[in-house]
């Protein structure tokens, strides 16, 4: 086929030189243009970068017939009437190229922003009169402010979250405003290129004295960024997931809602080393998911910086230790990246509702004694503390608290211990286990039950989680889970941590009726709706409350499982806790059966089978029961 092909394109050619040697003495008289054969040439550019020192730009016109001093009326289509037109462009005689000057004010950055490049068409007179059929007689292009920059060099762009990869990316400093930043295309190497998706991502770092959000910034380092648009467009909700600034919510305007979008270090030559960002990951109209309080969501490595490795890979509290001396001690384990060393790694034992944040900053200042941490044991003394406490450990870079991690326990050796064990109950999980399995089931299994001396049907379940981490084979779950039942008809799981990550952060729980309090919902009026739950003859449970999905089904929910991000939870309608009195023999029984850890895993890990991604398949679960705004 291709001789084929070749053999008859070479006889048309043939043919062509046949016809053209026949017709070269014939009496055909080509056209000729007429009138003046003004025209664009072919050569200008689609985008006509503006000097914000100038304040015209001219645009070259052309003409073939120059024989007398003509006037050519023009046309101009702006919709933006930031610039100015002449109404007509002239040659005198003999003349062959003329221009057409546009006027603007390049300095004025309200109607000419950075990089914001506006269409503008001009034409020529009218065809008949002016125009050649061998030029252009219309002139459509761009034209705008670039932003002026300086290429820095290649650094990295890391998304942790939603891409999980990372990009070699080129980063440009504002010349004009050296702290603002362009990381040139970061997610066309994570996913390929995407319709929306952003060229370029500015981060500015923000100066104390400036406002952004109606909030007067006072801290040093805090960094600033524009909507982000990733280009990934999710099916499931039908829009485009951002990158978004924490401040575009009402509910995060404060210097503290956006302490982790910040400069992490400096280098010598006045550039930032690494600059983090804790975006809220959004889908306009939709919802998404809040990752403003995370480290390391997205990180931005700067040229020739090499990061300080300080990590904090396993950080476990083991118990108390008491010596001979009567001194007592929190002691446990924990493995921490190559950079650090007891000559800066600390830890320290504080009360459970102590600040974290505030008591590393005190302990990078000298102002709190700690104790020096390497990898390994620890055994960091308790002092005078009792009741519920947290150890803080805290790596500490040029007087400045770089890594906080804090593991939470109970010590009552100073104090009277208020809670007394009931025995074992059982507990029925549908806010964690069926997320994060195919089957999607609950899980019911035995747990120790205690009750507050201080305020009777104030429950709590010890080490509520430990047996579903041990089935998933991770370590954690080890927190208490308190379960106010002080009013029989009114009961609720505040939110609280379990102590447990399944690998996309810590996770807490709460019960619905709960949820409506903590965003300011009165008891009362919560109860009266039917959102609490109950406790009768031993058993506590929850009402279900539905909510319309994206895809017009109506599903029913029981609580909310908050980890990066807030999920709704409790599918099955089965959280439930039976008081130790109350179990039966048969539920006992059916508790036990569902204890095998081995039959446990596998359920988790099926997806593997049918999948590239094992996590995938779980992080696409988990993001189906979405927290929407």
């Amino acid at each position: 086929m291709k001789l084929n092909k070749l053999f008859f394109g070479l006889l048309g050619i043939a043919t062509l030189f046949a016809a053209c040697k026949e017709n070269e003495d014939d009496d055909y008289k080509w056209a000729t243009a007429a009138g003046e054969q003004v025209y664009f040439s072919n050569d200008l550019a689609s985008k006509v970068e503006l000097d914000t020192n100038a304040v015209v730009f001219n645009i070259p016109v052309k003409r073939i017939n120059s024989g007398g001093a003509i006037t050519v009326p023009i046309q101009c289509v702006d919709t933006f009437g930031v610039f100015t037109y002449p109404t007509s462009v002239s040659f005198d005689a003999g003349q062959t190229e003329s221009s057409i000057p546009v006027g603007y004010n390049g300095k004025d950055r309200k109607n000419f922003p950075y990089d914001k490049f506006m269409d503008i068409t001009i034409s020529l007179g009218d065809s008949a009169t002016h125009s050649t059929p061998y030029g252009n007689s219309t002139y459509a292009f761009k034209a705008g402010v670039p932003a002026p920059l300086k290429l820095i060099g290649t650094g990295k762009f890391l998304d942790a979250f939603w891409f999980e990869a990372e990009s070699d990316v080129e980063i440009y400093q504002n010349t004009l405003n050296p702290n603002e930043f362009r990381i040139m295309d970061p997610f066309t190497p994570m996913y390929g290129k995407l319709d929306g998706q952003e060229p370029y991502v500015t981060v500015t770092v923000l100066q104390p004295g400036q406002t952004i959000y109606g909030v007067t910034i006072t801290q040093k380092d805090l960094v600033y960024y524009p909507d982000i648009n990733t280009g990934y467009y999710h099916s499931t909700y039908g829009a485009n997931i951002y990158m978004v600034f924490p401040g575009r919510f009402t509910s995060l305007q404060s210097e503290a809602a956006w302490a982790h979008n910040k400069v992490l270090s400096w280098q010598d030559n006045g550039l930032p080393g690494q600059i983090q960002l804790a975006p809220y990951y959004y889908m306009f109209g939709v919802g998404g998911w809040n990752q403003s309080s995370g480290d390391g969501v997205v990180m931005i490595t700067f040229p020739d910086y090499v990061p300080k490795d300080y990590a904090v890979n396993l950080f476990s509290y083991a118990g108390v230790l008491t010596e001979a001396d009567g001194s007592v001690y929190a002691v446990g384990e924990t493995e921490l990246g190559a950079d650090c060393s007891a000559e800066n790694t600390f830890a320290v034992v504080v009360p459970a509702d102590a600040d974290p944040d505030a008591v590393a900053d005190a302990v990078a200042a000298g102002e709190i004694e700690a104790t020096p941490v390497e990898t390994g044991y620890y055994k960091v003394p308790i002092g005078e503390e009792t009741g519920k406490l947290q150890v803080v450990l805290v790596v500490v870079e040029n007087g400045e608290a770089k890594v906080v991690e804090t593991v939470g326990f109970e010590y009552w050796g100073g104090g009277e211990n208020p809670w007394t064990s009931l025995g074992i109950g059982l507990y029925t999980d549908d806010i964690v286990v069926p997320m994060y399995t195919e089957e999607g089931a609950p899980y019911t299994y035995e747990v120790e039950i205690e009750e507050n001396n201080d305020t009777p049907g104030l429950y709590r379940i010890v080490k509520a989680y430990k047996p579903v981490a041990d089935a998933f084979g991770v370590e954690g779950g080890e927190e208490n889970v308190e379960v106010n039942a002080a009013d029989p008809e009114g009961v609720f799981i505040d939110l609280q941590p379990i102590g447990m990550d399944l690998g996309y952060g810590p996770q807490s729980i709460v019960t619905w009726g709960a949820y409506q309090m903590l965003i300011g919902g009165a008891f009362d009026e919560v109860k009266a709706a039917g959102m609490l739950g109950t406790l009768k003859d031993g058993v506590i449970t929850f009402p279900a409350f539905e909510r319309k999905k994206s895809d017009g089904t109506t599903a029913i929910y029981q609580a909310l499982l908050f980890e990066d991000s807030g999920y709704y939870a409790g599918s099955n309608g089965a959280v439930k806790l039976v008081l130790p009195d109350a179990v039966t023999p048969a539920a006992k029984k059916k508790a036990a059966a569902q204890r095998k850890a081995a039959d446990f895993a596998r359920r988790l890990y099926r997806p593997a089978k049918t999948a590239v991604n094992k996590n995938q398949v779980i992080k696409a679960k988990i993001r189906s029961h979405l927290l929407l705004d």
